[in-house]
């Protein structure tokens, strides 16, 4: 009985470090930054464009985070092949953003105002020093390498590639690695890293050879170490044949971005 006894206790103090509430560095979210699609499906041209936009990003109450907001800013250059390899092509893509947030206490992020383990977190996060607003900004590149296939009127294609993201020194991570090495949170990841990052997405032209532009729906995922920190976003992002578009991105850390642009084809 004692050692089922001791056995139990180290069991529970095992469970009670993995039950903390965690964090990550918002460099992590994927970028806004929408894949751009050849403006008419017949063409098969060597292709080299540039696409530039502003974003903006707002998260309510989610990954233990409340209202989140966020101003950037993302510049990109995709090089696209001619001929039979017209449907392959690299992308490149820079952007920076930053804003400010409030720590908050979400249930599916391992945080609930009634658990007990929870305790020492809630005190601080109802403190002076919880309830104060803290800044953030961060630097991300993304490397695509993708197929970009255009059968009749559909658009589908994937892409596969890495997204780095550097977290540029903010009250945010300062606070986060705080609360990680006063055992109040656990932080997830570190300020500046490097992830696989893969795209799959699927649309439409509309009109003749595009003439009234396409409409895509773009599914991102980023995969981690923890299967539980994976990162994912779709978004929805009309073009026009002029070369602006705009669109609206829903994902994980940054719940809801609306970004606008221009993109000029050389």
């Amino acid at each position: 009985m004692k050692k089922q006894l001791i056995l139990l206790a180290a069991l529970s103090v095992a469970l009670t470090g993995c039950l903390k509430p965690t964090t990550h560095s918002i460099g992590t979210a994927l970028m806004p930054a929408p894949i751009m699609h050849r403006s008419s499906p017949d063409s098969s041209a060597q292709e080299l464009s540039v696409a530039a936009s502003g974003v903006y990003g707002h998260t309510g109450d989610a990954y233990n985070l409340e209202n989140l907001n966020a101003f950037g800013g993302n510049i990109g250059l995709t090089y696209r092949m001619a001929g039979t390899l017209s449907p392959f092509f690299l992308n490149v893509a820079a952007g920076v953003f930053g804003g400010s947030l409030h720590f908050g206490c979400d249930a599916s992020h391992r945080c609930s105002r009634e658990d007990e383990y929870d305790k020492d977190y809630i005190t601080w996060l109802d403190s002076k020093q919880g309830r104060k607003s803290y800044s953030f900004w961060n630097m991300q590149e993304r490397i695509l390498i993708g197929a970009d296939f255009s059968p009749a009127f559909f658009i589908l294609g994937s892409a596969i590639g890495f997204q780095l993201y550097e977290g540029v020194s903010s009250d945010y991570d300062h606070m986060r690695r705080r609360l990680d090495n006063e055992g109040l949170m656990e932080s997830r990841g570190h300020d500046n890293g490097a992830d696989v990052t893969t795209s799959v997405w699927f649309g439409s032209y509309f009109g003749r050879n595009g003439r009234f532009g396409n409409l895509v729906a773009e599914f991102d995922m980023i995969f981690k170490h923890e299967y539980e920190d994976a990162v994912g976003s779709i978004k929805w992002t009309y073009t026009h044949p002029s070369g602006f578009f705009g669109g609206v991105s829903r994902g994980d850390l940054i719940d809801f971005s609306l970004f606008v642009g221009k993109q000029f084809v050389f």
